[in-house]
């Protein structure tokens, strides 16, 4: 079953609103080993902090998750019951006038301060919890619209890099076999000129005993075929999408530990410039993965 592959990078917002307020929430999405949320919940709020850890959890793999959540009052609060409270407040900062402060004004501001903006400061009800959880499932939506969409952009990126490695390594196996006789050629002169000013007579078993033993340390065709079987894991992977970042992660790991090998194991440095080309080629799909979700 094929799934979308995501980025971990992305922005997300949604917005609802009530009879009392407007809630606005806006997430933010960067690249992390595993899932980190950060949260800037309202005072009001903050009793929701389980409930909407729980969801993001849910929704997303991994990633470091910023949360932020706006809250705007629309009517003030300022109902029947709004209104008797501050009445009751006048009431009471008037007579505090009364004894302390004789002929003092008393200003409504003084009322709202007195009171810490009861009655005119957003008070949550169940309907503004469940506004909330909705502007934020679609901040979600719009977050995973645009990982998805860098997804996709990453997976061409993905394809274009594994297709140069395919390539090198097509390069590699066409030319092993003449480098392998080439370096077994080179062997057996290496070995004459050392034995023969020794007057040592070898004959030719052990002289093709240890050339087969250099030539093997100098093989390097199982390492192109583990290569190769990372590339087609890859692309399966890539194909499947979903949360794939750590198996992608695991394969361009494997990758890189191959073309190094390889690198030390060359037969001919003539074709040492393909086997670097591989080790830049696997160290971009490298970064890029880290990306993927």
């Amino acid at each position: 079953m094929t799934d979308t592959l995501r980025s971990m990078t992305g922005f997300g917002s949604g917005s609802r609103e009530t009879d009392k307020v407007r809630v606005r929430v806006e997430l933010r999405s960067v690249n992390h080993r595993y899932l980190k949320i950060s949260s800037h919940l309202p005072d009001a709020f903050s009793s929701l902090q389980g409930q909407i850890d729980n969801f993001l959890k849910d929704k997303i793999g991994r990633g470091s998750i910023s949360i932020s959540i706006q809250v705007e009052d629309i009517d003030n609060g300022l109902d029947n019951s709004g209104f008797v409270a501050i009445k009751k407040n006048y009431e009471r900062l008037c007579l505090l006038r009364d004894e302390i402060a004789p002929g003092q004004e008393v200003k409504i501001s003084d009322v709202i301060q007195m009171q810490g903006m009861e009655g005119l400061e957003h008070q949550t009800d169940e309907e503004s919890d469940a506004q909330l959880m909705n502007a934020l499932e679609e901040a979600v939506g719009t977050l995973r619209q645009m990982q998805e969409s860098e997804g996709e952009r990453l997976r061409e990126e993905f394809n274009r890099i594994l297709s140069c490695i395919e390539k090198g390594i097509t390069e590699l196996e066409e030319a092993l076999p003449d480098a392998m006789q080439w370096l077994g050629q080179r062997f057996k002169e290496r070995i004459r000129q050392w034995v023969e000013p020794t007057g040592v007579d070898l004959d030719s078993q052990d002289l093709a005993r240890e050339i087969g033993i250099q030539a093997e340390r100098s093989d390097i065709t199982e390492e192109l075929a583990r290569l190769r079987g990372h590339l087609i894991e890859y692309r399966k992977v890539i194909s499947e999408g979903g949360r794939a970042g750590r198996r992608l992660d695991f394969l361009t790991q494997e990758m890189f530990r191959e073309a190094n090998t390889m690198a030390s194991k060359l037969p001919r440095h003539d074709l040492a410039h393909t086997v670097v080309e591989i080790k830049v080629q696997v160290d971009r799909l490298r970064e890029q993965t880290q990306n993927i979700e």
